[in-house]
């Protein structure tokens, strides 16, 4: 049972890494947009710069509670 939550784990964790450079792009994608718009809100840009940093952290959560919650 442990091997399998494990393998579930790393399966998990490899297509969230492989989905970072999709979200990346779709973020400096959202920042060029932002950059044209004329009344766009300042402090957006700020906000997705950390949005890349928040999706590794709610896979990385994601994986210890899912280790934390098989006992």
């Amino acid at each position: 049972m442990l091997v399998g939550v494990l393998i579930t784990i790393m399966i998990s964790i490899v297509v969230g890494v492989s989905l970072v450079p999709t979200i990346v792009s779709s973020i400096n994608t959202a920042k060029v947009l932002i950059a044209a718009t004329p009344g766009a809100p300042v402090g957006l840009s700020g906000l997705l710069d950390t949005l890349s940093y928040v999706f590794v952290a709610v896979i990385l959560l994601g994986a210890v509670s899912w280790i934390g919650g098989q006992g």
